[in-house]
């Protein structure tokens, strides 16, 4: 498989990768609020919830209409045997995908694994919004609808980890062969902590969307957005062990100081502890709503560690993976800070 694409192509990548973690890391965020608030005895905590699972739901939409758009241009160019390019305009360059005989029969082989890694995330989907519209009845009905926050979130967690390990089947075999040493299994896991951590910022950014429409009283907001806060907070941290988990794993066997490599990750370190310190400021501040420009650029900084972390893997990627080759902007930003 090879893909030919603009070197500054990396920057609109995270956009996917947002609606990636709204569609995956929302909806348990959703219903792990429900629980607090249940356990608590607290409205807050649920209504939270309620603006979390909208979130969600709207993350879903956009994340099939994503799909749809996909297998749409391969209905117009179907892959075949013989090699086929595709050309899509994409950043301001031309992006080709060649298809490798070896990944077609691959799919070919796994084609009903792959179509139900499609349809129980989107039974997952249906399920999310069932509980989504039943909120008016949840306090009547909790039980009900916690399962049906279980079951959705359930189904929407299949689909990754299915990807995930007919990934590592084509590019590396058997997981079994694997070393637990190896930088893969950080890398695969990263996506845990990573998705809950991208939508706590994008729902940190949405309370303070929604702030007219869904006006719950200011005492709500005072408690959400250090709610939301915590929620970034501690999901940075554990983006922050993951890093440290595939640096060391990493470094055993790849030199990870290559400027092309070391400069995108240790930025991408940078936006992570300063968008942690700005939560940190929303989550303990007075009047937290007050700072609805500190929560805009802690989604800013969000985006920003997301590019420079797609930066330093795929660099890595293109030295040490075999066969691997996606061109980035990392040569032509080292060329301007050297002069």
């Amino acid at each position: 498989m090879e893909f030919v694409l603009s070197p500054w192509a990396v920057m609109l990548f995270p956009l996917i990768l947002f609606l990636a973690a709204l569609f995956w890391g929302a909806p348990p965020m959703a219903l792990l609020s429900e629980l607090i608030g249940v356990l608590r005895k607290k409205p807050f905590p649920t209504r939270c919830a309620q603006q979390l699972s909208r979130l969600a739901l709207k993350g879903h939409l956009g994340f099939w209409l994503l799909i749809i758009l996909g297998v749409a241009v391969l209905f117009v160019q179907p892959i075949e045997s013989a090699q086929p390019v595709y050309t899509f305009f994409f950043f301001f360059a031309p992006l080709r995908l060649t298809a490798h005989p070896d990944w077609i029969s691959f799919l070919e082989a796994n084609a009903a694994l792959i179509f139900v890694s499609l349809l129980v995330p989107l039974c997952g989907t249906l399920l999310l919004a069932l509980y989504d519209l039943r909120w008016k009845k949840a306090r009547e009905h909790r039980g009900l609808h916690v399962t049906l926050g279980c079951l959705a979130s359930a189904a929407i967690k299949y689909s990754y980890w299915t990807l995930a390990v007919l990934s590592v089947f084509f590019f590396w075999g058997t997981p079994a062969t694997l070393p637990l040493s190896s930088p893969l299994w950080p890398l695969l896991t990263l996506w845990v902590p990573l998705s809950l951590y991208v939508a706590g910022a994008c729902a940190l950014v949405y309370l303070v969307l929604r702030r007219e429409k869904d006006d719950w009283g200011r005492d709500y907001y005072r408690f959400a957005a250090p709610f939301l806060a915590a929620w970034h907070i501690a999901t940075g941290c554990g983006v922050l062990f993951w890093y440290l988990w595939l640096w060391m794993s990493a470094r055993q066997t790849m030199n990870l100081f290559l400027p092309q490599i070391f400069y995108p990750w240790l930025a991408s370190i940078a936006c992570l502890i300063l968008g942690i310190l700005l939560s940190l400021a929303v989550r303990f501040h007075e009047n937290p709503m007050r700072l609805k420009g500190c929560m805009f650029v802690i989604f800013l900084l969000t985006y920003g560690q997301t590019v420079t972390l797609m930066l330093a893997v795929w660099e890595t990627m293109n030295r040490y993976l075999p066969g691997w080759s996606l061109p980035t902007c990392m040569p032509i930003i080292l060329k301007l800070l050297h002069g």
